[in-house]
């Protein structure tokens, strides 16, 4: 039998950021992304069927771990990724894990009560990983050894609480989802030490920064999807065309703009990481909100769901890049574009509060030129600090030089 262990068997190695500074996602990545979107689409689209507060509140918890399944698996390639076929194939069950969790999240979002199948198909994902790192483990030693024995404690625990979850019912099997997602988002901290926080940050960036585009174009295909086939009014047609503004700038910000030096400042960089939970499920909710706005668009008034996923959702992807721009390398609080982010999000949260007197059409442009008006200002911010990749070595205390923008 030919030896295939040189082309489809490697063993994963610790990937040192000095040796790819260059490097991006794989192919086999941005699949995996798609998949996780469609859950992330199933939870959005839920919510727009009915943006009551429960509902709000099944669909933060249902976000949490699915963002948090996408980014574990993530980390996991940034350091040791090996695209060997026992990688593919250990991200292939994981893949159809979310895809099971994904067409069983209508009934949860519905009537509250989580199912054995959603329970199941992440606990599926949380071994996935550990396996991963389990096999990672022997052909690693010093500080990347200690890394590995760190995540496998945390992760494990906690993929013991989400297998002990399938068949019990009841707020116990809730109770072992908080404890197992607590000591998930734990752990990163705790394990960041040995290799004092080292991750390729433009693999990370590149990985974040893509899902999110990811995320933002299947809220707009969703949003399409969800109205295709109805009638258009004038006011339905005015609002499509200001949703498609807010996708705009939401882009224009989050590229151009946001300040990603974070990512690059030891343990704080993970501030980076959960900040992007908040920024995809405002993302998601805004999809959510907009396609309400739009099959309603002739009512008198928007009804309050849709009104807080609309403001509430474009208030938490500010707010994300608000406490993301502070924790920068030479940003600082005083600066146009952070004071304009918190105000803004003040703005809308009093824009959903009072808006009940306001026809659909008069609110979604007055939102839409809220964020307008921000993207406006933070392009008239000066550019030292505003969309750059800390990297070490690098002059970031120099007051002429211009940071080259994050890709």
């Amino acid at each position: 039998m030919a030896d295939l262990s040189p082309v489809w068997v490697r063993a994963p190695r610790l990937r040192r950021p000095a040796d790819e500074p260059e490097r991006g996602a794989s192919a086999y990545e941005l699949f995996f992304d798609l998949v996780f979107v469609a859950a992330v689409s199933q939870v959005a689209t839920s919510l727009s069927r009915e943006p009551t507060a429960a509902v709000f509140l099944r669909f933060a918890a249902l976000f949490i771990p699915i963002t948090w399944a996408w980014g574990g698996f993530t980390f996991y390639a940034n350091r040791f990724e090996d695209d060997d076929i026992v990688y593919r194939l250990v991200l292939a069950v994981a893949m159809l894990a979310i895809v099971a969790f994904a067409v069983d999240v209508h009934s949860v979002m519905r009537d509250g009560h989580g199912s054995d199948v959603l329970a199941a198909s992440y606990a599926v994902t949380r071994v996935c990983l550990v396996g991963l790192y389990w096999r990672a483990r022997p052909y690693t030693a010093g500080p990347g050894r200690a890394l590995i024995d760190r995540y496998l404690r945390g992760f494990s625990a906690g993929a013991v609480l989400w297998i002990a979850s399938v068949g019990i019912s009841g707020p116990a099997r809730y109770w072992l989802w908080g404890a197992a997602l607590v000591i998930e988002l734990a752990t990163p901290p705790l394990a960041w030490r040995p290799l004092d926080g080292s991750v390729n940050v433009a693999h990370l960036t590149d990985r974040f920064g893509g899902f999110f585009i990811i995320v933002l174009g299947e809220s707009v295909v969703s949003v399409v999807a969800g109205v295709a086939g109805t009638h258009f009014s004038a006011a339905a047609a005015t609002i499509a065309v200001a949703g498609f503004v807010v996708a705009l700038c939401l882009w224009w910000i989050y590229f151009d703009l946001a300040d990603t030096s974070v990512v690059g400042r030891g343990v704080l960089g993970l501030v980076y990481v959960y900040v992007h939970i908040l920024l995809f499920a405002g993302v998601a909710a805004l999809a959510a909100g907009t396609k309400i706005a739009i099959t309603d668009a002739d009512a008198s008034t928007l009804e309050a769901g849709a009104r807080w996923a609309m403001c509430g959702g474009l208030a938490c992807y500010l707010l994300a890049l608000a406490v993301m721009h502070l924790s920068a390398e030479w940003t600082k609080p005083r600066e146009r574009a952070f004071i304009g982010r918190l105000t803004v999000s003040v703005a809308l949260i009093a824009l959903a509060a009072a808006g009940a007197a306001l026809a659909p059409l008069a609110f979604v442009t007055i939102l839409a030129a809220m964020l307008l008006g921000q993207l406006v200002l933070e392009l008239a911010t000066p550019p030292i600090g505003a969309a750059s990749v800390w990297s070490p070595g690098a002059a970031i205390n120099a007051p002429t030089a211009a940071p080259s923008p994050a890709q």
